[in-house]
């Protein structure tokens, strides 16, 4: 590992340890080990928890990012692109407008699951029928889809706000939720395998994005690989998703910081930077949307556009030059 390589990963390593020390209560570090304190409860049963799994959330949304850049061989694409994560949104506000059902509730997150498979079958289904077209015509169909599901989505709160409570408005602009450690083993269970699935299916992506004639003669079906990749990837967006909301940034942006900064040659590479890359600055996202403007909590899907947004620009901007 080069210097620069290891500047970033410690780098990122350190500020992710960092953000356990960051809330709007402070801590008194005589007592992080004295069970019952205060001090012990906010460090080991709230922040590690939340820590833990934001550091999922935004390693995983960053090798989404990156595998859909790949996949479609598109520098715009993005872990939303397909419509998956509107597809879940409409499954939870509509759940809580028609029925009640409360955010993160286990009726909120199956209506979220049920939506995004809908979803993903119809996609998988124009994948199986689209010929020698299958990139532009998923791409085009996941952004129709989009736009569909979001203007019913409007729709929704448009006649039925009185019906559609905080929970659900504040998790649309992305909300990192205090969750038990339980629960966030239960999500690292059901992510962790999936995660590990895309990083093994890197060598057909690397050969998928040489061309699909390519790919063919180095033995890999580029259909059959896309349908799985798209189905792996589905469920990965869902299960987030369905906690979190829609946290923009973290896919588009990571993986393209990594391309300039590293240049990978792999997409395993690719993958595991940005991983590490887009975990840290979820962390300093997720630390500064509860210490800025202490006892309120900013929706995290803003902060991380707002930091993201110009850093990325100035990078970029200094690249051309």
């Amino acid at each position: 590992m080069n210097s620069k390589k290891y500047f970033w990963v410690s780098g990122s390593l350190i500020l992710i340890a960092v953000c356990l020390a960051f809330g709007a209560e402070p801590l008194q570090w005589s007592d992080i080990f004295a069970k019952g304190s205060a001090t012990y409860r906010i460090l080991w049963e709230l922040r590690l928890p939340r820590l833990l799994f934001v550091i999922l959330v935004g390693g995983s949304l960053a090798q989404l990012g990156g595998t859909y850049q790949i996949l479609f061989r598109n520098p715009l694409a993005e872990p939303y692109i397909l419509g998956i994560s509107s597809a879940v949104v409409l499954g939870v506000v509509a759940g809580e407008a028609f029925f009640g059902v409360r955010v993160l509730s286990a009726g909120s997150v199956s209506l979220g699951f049920l939506f995004a498979a809908i979803a993903t079958v119809l996609l998988v289904f124009i994948s199986l029928h689209s010929g020698t077209k299958q990139v532009e015509r998923i791409v085009l169909f996941g952004m129709g889809l989009n736009f569909v599901l979001s203007s019913v989505l409007f729709l929704i709160l448009s006649f039925y706000n009185q019906h559609v409570g905080g929970g659900s408005l504040r998790w649309l602009f992305g909300n990192i939720p205090w969750i038990s450690r339980g629960e966030v083993a239960w999500v690292y269970g059901l992510s962790s395998p999936l995660l590990g699935i895309l990083y093994i299916l890197g060598r057909p992506l690397d050969a998928i994005s040489l061309g699909d004639g390519v790919a063919r003669t180095l033995g890999f079906s580029p259909n059959k690989q896309r349908t799985w990749i798209l189905i792996l990837t589905s469920l990965l967006l869902s299960a987030l998703v369905t906690y979190t909301g829609a946290i923009g940034f973290v896919g588009l942006v990571a993986p393209h910081v990594v391309q300039l900064l590293f240049r990978p040659s792999t997409s395993r590479t690719l993958f595991a930077f940005s991983f590490l890359l887009g975990a840290a600055f979820l962390a300093l996202s997720d630390s500064l949307s509860r210490v800025l403007l202490p006892p309120f909590e900013l929706p995290i899907g803003i902060v991380t556009t707002l930091i993201g947004g110009p850093a990325f620009l100035v990078l970029l901007w200094r690249r051309t030059q």
